[in-house]
């Protein structure tokens, strides 16, 4: 069975404040949380995102292996997107080099740590895990199949402004693909030295430079185009195809 979640113009407001030559704190809140059960360490990053007037849909998307959610919702007003893991089970994962949907390079570089994917069940996501020193690393991205025409257009790039909430470093923005189904948006940040228990997360130490943002290069004009691009979309209603 499958459910139509209409994104509307959330997509293309996220996208054009990546793409601004004044970038905006497009993740302007960030709140974590940790607990012990079981002798396992979960972790729950919650990015709010600036969408404008756009909504995000309700959604509680599970991660295989019960490794976790990603959750898509609003409070009070505001558009988040919460990454649930299971950190204990998923570092007893290989970690690699792994990409984005599109093939490129992270935006963010793990200082040769391996990077955890896994698979978001229901949609063409992926939930990004890596630790390094004690560092932890959590990432999202989303592709999106009505974006697919930008790709076409400006083939493989990514754009990712860098910036700190809260003490917490954060890399957010765009990436696109001439392939079917590998354009969206994704975003990363760095958590820290979690452990000092509770329900509450204090970072018990912070290297803002773990996983430093990866600045990749894109020509002036493809900028320039993919905003023209998604200026043109922005009014038109996206959609998110989940299946159940």
């Amino acid at each position: 069975m499958k459910k139509t979640m209409l994104l509307m113009t959330l997509v293309m407001s996220f996208i054009l404040a990546s793409c601004g030559g004044e970038s905006k704190k497009i993740v302007t809140d960030f709140a974590l949380e940790t607990r012990d059960q079981d002798d396992q360490k979960f972790v729950v990053s919650d990015f709010q995102l600036d969408l404008g007037s756009a909504e995000l849909p309700f959604l509680h998307l599970p991660l295989p292996k019960d490794y976790g959610y990603l959750r898509l919702y609003r409070a009070d007003g505001m558009n988040h997107v919460a990454v649930d893991v299971n950190l204990s089970e998923i570092l007893k994962l290989p970690g690699g080099v792994v990409t984005l949907p599109n093939g490129n390079m992270l935006p963010v570089d793990t200082m040769g740590a391996g990077v955890v994917a896994i698979p978001v069940n229901g949609i063409n996501g992926v939930v990004y895990v890596s630790q390094k020193d004690d560092m932890t690393l959590v990432g999202f991205a989303i592709s999106i199949k009505q974006l697919d025409g930008i790709g076409n257009s400006l083939g493989n790039i990514g754009v990712f402004p860098n910036f700190d909430i809260k003490n917490v470093n954060v890399t957010a923005g765009v990436y696109s693909s001439d392939s079917a189904g590998k354009t969206g948006i994704a975003v990363f940040g760095n958590i820290g030295a979690l452990w000092n228990g509770g329900d509450d997360a204090t970072l018990a130490k912070y290297d803002r430079n773990a996983f430093p943002a990866r600045q990749e290069y894109v020509p002036r004009w493809k900028k320039r185009r993919l905003a023209r691009k998604l200026r043109y979309f922005k009014n038109i209603e996206q959609v998110l195809t989940v299946t159940e």
